[in-house]
Order: structure tokens, then sequence, then C-alpha cells
């Protein structure tokens, strides 16, 4: 299940609450939310604001306080909570003046953000990049997209392939069939973002013995 034409709303956090909570409880059981980050980059400091943002969301969701929500990660790994009984699935990533944090009560799910503008300058070496991680085919693709358009092309598949990863658990590594095969399990969705901005995020099977799906408002 690969592709998917949905676009998925990110919302403004915490601008937004409220629809957040409401969509984490819906049928889809997928919220995104969007927290505004310093430019230039502080990540520590992003990490932190988006740490801060999950506990309130998924505090309000749970209906529990939201200090007494322990957000657990390890190197390499997303980030997860530890909370008896839940088995909530999320997903993080940043960029220049946004995170964005992903959050599934149904599905394994992955998130990924990219900055378009800039990014010709920044990725000279684009094409041989696109091969070694995003396989011969979208390669190509990429080489036939005019110039102009590349950088955004370039974005959306560069976000689809890591929310992909995410979703599966896996690191960053060059492309194989094998690989290609496992990401077209999970069901990848633009998100709505401002422009000079690309994201996807991407779901994947249930969580297994996910039996649980109570929104509290």
């Amino acid at each position: 299940m690969r592709a998917a034409p949905a676009t998925v709303a990110v919302h403004a956090w915490p601008q937004q609450r409220a629809l957040a909570v409401r969509a984490l409880g819906s049928g889809s059981g997928l919220a995104v939310i969007g927290i505004a980050t310093p430019v230039p980059h502080d990540r520590q400091l992003a990490r932190q604001l988006v740490r801060d943002a999950l506990r309130q969301l998924l505090g309000q969701f749970l209906d529990q306080p939201a200090a007494a929500l322990a957000l657990v990660s390890q190197p390499g790994q997303a980030v997860a909570l530890n909370f008896p009984g839940s088995q909530l699935r999320l997903s993080v990533s940043h960029m220049p003046g946004l995170s964005v944090a992903a959050v599934s009560n149904w599905f394994a799910v992955g998130v990924d953000v990219m900055a378009v503008d800039g990014l010709a300058s920044d990725m000279p070496d684009w094409a041989q990049v696109a091969l070694d991680y995003l396989g011969p085919v979208q390669a190509a693709l990429l080489h036939r997209t005019v110039p102009a358009g590349r950088p955004a092309a370039f974005a959306r598949a560069w976000t689809r392939h890591e929310a992909g990863l995410k979703c599966c658990r896996r690191a960053l590594t060059e492309w194989t069939p094998a690989l290609a095969n496992l990401l077209a399990s999970c069901q990848e969705m633009a998100l709505s973002l401002p422009d000079g901005c690309c994201g996807t995020v991407a779901i994947g099977w249930p969580v297994a013995g996910q039996t649980v799906n109570s929104p509290t408002n």
C-alpha cells in the first residue's frame, strides 16, 4: 500500500490543540502537529519544544497529567511513550523553523519534513544520492524532471523514503530491492505544509495487540 492520494492536516500547536486531540481519537487514529521553532535551527530546543507538545497532547488524550507521561528514546530509535497499557506510536522530524510530530493510535507511523528552499545549492550531488538511496526508478524520474521543479520533487521523494524507513523502524541505508519491498507495505500521505516545505507521514500495519482507541473528549 505504498501510495495514497490523501493529504494529512498538520495541526498548529498549541493553537489547534483541540483538532489534534479529535484527530487522534477519530477512526484514522492519526494526528500530526506542527510546532514553530527558532531560526537558525537549535536542535536541542526544538526537541524540547516537541516533547513538551507531545506530553500535552497525549496527556489530554489519555486523561493524564502531562507531567506524569514519560517520553523515552535511545540513539537511533524513535521517541516512545512509556505508559502502561498504551501502544500509541510516535514519530518526530525537524527542519529549521518547524518541528512535526505524528501520533498513531492504531498503526506504526513515521514522519519526515524537509525545507525545499535552497535545496538545489545544498545538494549538487543529488543524482548520486537519489540513485544510492531512492533507487534507480526514482532516480530516473528525478533526472527527467525539469531542473526548476527538481528540488521539490527530490524533497517529496526523500520525505516519502524517510517516513517509510521510520515507520518500518529502519535506519537510513542504501536502496535494495528487499528494502523497496518492505517500504511498499507503508501507506504514505503528503502533509499539508506552507510553501517551501515538504513532508510525508507513513503508516504501516496495525500495532500488534492494539485494542484501545478511546478518546477522552
